[in-house]
């Protein structure tokens, strides 16, 4: 018998699966896009919908070529996206779609009528708006019938790991980002639960922690330790060796996600601090730590500057890339850079691409250290930086970066969110031993 261990990531664009031997070999991926409804910048999905598309994904896993013929799961681990989740009723069945975090719609208004501003932020860790859950549930509760009903949330993975045969759990580091979490005391917070009410499961658990057994799987992945391995930023430091003490783990995708990992809890004076700036405090994938999050829109504008230009081809990039390292920027820079856009100004006669491309990158590396400056001024010493995604592979970027927080190691792993998962399920089937806060995981038969 081949023991494998699977890891599922559920994020914004796609549900990614990997099955990884215990010498840490992928054996098997699969992908399927995510199924949201969209409208505008509304973005929803039935989490029944979620459901099929998990089971579609685990099918195409065992007709992966290289899938063992006698291959058996022994563990499963589910990262995902945080803030979106599932109303669940008394039954067990969802009551109402899951919304998107990056969707607009929410209660915050509600929130700031009975808690002010800075006690929020002293006690969730994150910005009053309506990316919490906890706005989310308010403004379903209000426009959903059925919603009131709801017993228990949970967050995406949670929701995946109960409806494969798991318990319903609250997962610490996704519990962080409810809004319904004290993520000083580490309790539900009972200011915004008697909003929306008594909602979270019982038990709290932590990545790598086994939360029942499998049985809603394919017959070969029936029996297997199932867990809940957190917020995928999160998994992805932990498989590229980057959830430890003192780490930043700079994750450089659609999204730039800054990660600085230190024991806690924090003070709540900090946690305001942050807050004010939307950095958030949440508990990590690593216990008795907490994980400080900041986040930008670096790789979508660049996205939209390389769309701009034209540059399409892996070769045309590589090209712009090396030429920006020897060009003038001149007096091209941007402004007013955010998820809905950006502007470009200065441009004059003498501007050119590889100019422009030097200035973007710069101005928005520029950005990411400005913020990490912040983050990290209450902070220890940075003891390693791990920088990993699509982006760290253009020359100019690798370059900014370089000049801007000093030496870094490069990440090569790929699926990173779905290998910290498949390593958190290996740790759940006991089939590998949880680092400590200052290690490397490493794979039993590696």
């Amino acid at each position: 018998m081949s023991e494998l261990v699977v890891g599922i990531d559920a994020g914004t664009t796609r549900v990614k699966a990997l099955a990884v031997d215990l010498a840490g070999a992928v054996r098997a991926e699969a992908a399927l896009p995510t199924p949201w409804e969209r409208s505008g910048a509304e973005a929803q999905m039935d989490p029944d919908e979620l459901i099929a598309t998990v089971h579609s994904v685990l099918r195409l896993l065992l007709e992966a070529e290289n899938w063992p013929a006698d291959g058996q799961v022994i563990g499963i681990g589910v990262t995902s996206m945080a803030e979106a989740g599932v109303l669940i009723g008394p039954d067990g069945n969802a009551v109402a779609p899951a919304i998107a975090f990056h969707d607009p719609r929410g209660r915050a208004d509600v929130i700031k009528q009975s808690i002010d501003r800075e006690t929020f932020h002293g006690h969730v860790g994150m910005r009053l708006n309506n990316k919490p859950s906890v706005a989310k549930i308010l403004w379903l509760q209000e426009h959903i019938a059925g919603a009131a009903s709801a017993t228990t949330y949970l967050s995406i993975a949670e929701w995946i790991v109960f409806r494969l045969g798991g318990e319903p759990v609250s997962e610490i580091s996704l519990v962080s980002r409810t809004g319904l979490f004290d993520v000083v005391d580490r309790v539900p917070w009972q200011a915004t639960l008697d909003l929306v009410g008594d909602l979270l499961p019982g038990r709290v658990t932590i990545a790598g922690e086994a939360c029942g057994t499998a049985t809603d799987v394919p017959e070969p992945m029936r029996g297997a330790a199932l867990t809940a391995t957190g917020m995928d930023h999160q998994s992805a430091a932990f498989a590229c060796g980057a959830a430890t003490t003192g780490a930043l783990f700079d994750s450089m995708g659609t999204a730039e996600a800054l990660l600085r990992f230190a024991p806690g809890p924090l003070p709540r004076e900090e946690l305001i601090r942050l807050a004010e700036r939307d950095v958030a405090v949440l508990w990590s994938v690593i216990p008795d730590h907490v994980c400080v999050l900041g986040a930008l829109v670096t790789g979508l504008s660049l996205e939209r500057i390389r769309r701009l230009l034209g540059v399409e081809s892996f070769e045309a990039r590589a090209d712009l890339a090396a030429h920006a390292l020897d060009a003038e920027a001149g007096e091209v820079h941007l402004a007013d850079v955010g998820h809905t856009g950006l502007s470009i100004v200065g441009v004059d006669d003498d501007a050119t691409p590889a100019g422009l491309w030097r200035a973007s990158v710069t101005h928005l590396v520029d950005l990411g250290q400005e913020l990490l400056t912040f983050m990290e001024a209450a902070s220890a010493p940075r003891q390693r930086t791990v920088l990993a995604g699509g982006w760290v592979h253009d020359a100019m970027v690798v370059q900014a970066k370089r000049s801007a927080i000093g030496e870094f190691e490069v990440s090569e792993v790929d699926e990173a969110g779905a290998l910290g998962a498949a390593m958190f399920a290996a740790i759940a089937a006991g089939a590998m031993t949880r680092p400590n806060a200052d290690a490397v995981p490493a794979w039993p038969g590696s």
